[in-house]
């Protein structure tokens, strides 16, 4: 597990390097919460934005911060992928992004089910256009180019009025099988990742939601200390109701459930399904209070809002590492 001296210097580093310092400030309170703007944020990504739809339109609510954000995207898509879609946007039935949306300023306003991104990005006047790396590929610089200059050029000549931002996603669980082949630990995984998107960031001038900065202080600060990891033997031995512990991780999942299977959708006999990958439920409040703390200039520590599922104290530690993340991201004085 990283030292927090060490991870601290490595946010610090990464601080150095992002830009647009005319489009940052100080976190604020509470009290700067009276601008009633809608904000309009739209997310070409995968099931690592989806999660942001989890959490942070509940939160939003309840902080009274005006957002209206969109979801396009592709299950695992990365980088040249999206950037092969552009090619091919001239084929108007061509429309491989599924879109989900929370909209407040207009709340009739439908977006179509299935859509491509050039049509997204013609589809409002964004404020916001947020791009990320698939997370297989994200600990690896040179799967980025040259897809991402190709998808920051389409958003720039078709939202021009939109600031295009980068997410930090985060590294897997320890319990994830592609560590082993990559001969990484989480934390290294990390430390790989965030230094490609510091590299994205240092390239095209952009700013930096720091997600995965807040995850690797949550599970620093909680701590999540795995210990000696399940082999894949004794995990397939667990019998009902037995799980795999998690240590309070904010990524990974595992539970005993059904699954579906085929086309005919028949339901499988009940098994430990597990995802190492993603954020689990306690992560979307996390990720959160990331994301508002970042789109508002809101400290999230004045946030009062958590889910029933989640207790105060776990909520206070997520939103102080939120804090913390975005404070080393933009050198912003609380």
């Amino acid at each position: 597990m990283m030292r927090r001296s060490v991870l601290f210097a490595m946010l610090a580093a990464f601080a150095a390097l992002q830009v647009g310092a005319e489009k940052k400030g100080p976190l604020k309170g509470a009290e700067s919460r009276s601008d009633k703007r809608v904000l309009k944020v739209l997310m070409i990504g995968n099931s690592f934005t989806a999660s942001v739809m989890r959490e942070t339109p509940s939160l939003a609510k309840a902080e009274g911060l005006a957002l209206d954000i969109v979801q396009c995207g592709i299950g695992g898509c990365p980088l040249d992928k999206h950037s092969a879609n552009i090619e091919k946007a001239d084929d108007k039935s061509f429309k491989p992004y599924s879109v989900s949306a929370s909209i407040t300023s207009e709340p009739g306003k439908r977006f179509p089910h299935k859509a491509n991104v050039t049509d997204m990005l013609a589809a409002e006047k964004w404020d916001i256009v947020t791009i990320q790396q698939a997370s297989p590929k994200s600990a690896f610089y040179d799967t980025y180019e040259p897809y991402a200059g190709k998808l920051i050029a389409k958003i720039r000549e078709l939202a021009p009025q939109a600031e295009i931002v980068i997410q930090e996603t985060w590294s897997y669980s320890p319990y994830a099988r592609p560590l082993a082949t990559w001969k990484m630990t989480s934390a290294q995984m990390h430390e790989s990742l965030r230094k490609a998107y510091a590299q994205l960031s240092a390239k095209y001038g952009l700013r930096t939601i720091p997600t995965g900065d807040a995850v690797q202080l949550f599970r620093e600060r909680l701590p999540v200390e795995y210990g000696t990891l399940l082999t894949r033997a004794e995990i397939a031995a667990l019998k009902q109701p037995e799980t795999i512990d998690l240590h309070g991780d904010v990524t990974g999942a595992a539970s005993w459930r059904k699954g579906r299977k085929g086309r005919d959708k028949d339901w499988e006999e009940v098994k430990l399904r597990t995802d190492f990958a993603h954020l689990n439920a306690r992560g979307h409040y996390l990720q959160a209070c990331v994301w508002l703390g970042f789109l508002f200039k809101v400290d999230p520590v004045t946030f009062s809002y958590r889910p029933e599922s989640l207790s105060e104290a776990d909520a206070k530690l997520m939103r102080e590492c939120a804090r913390d993340a975005l404070k080393a991201a933009s050198n912003a004085k609380l």
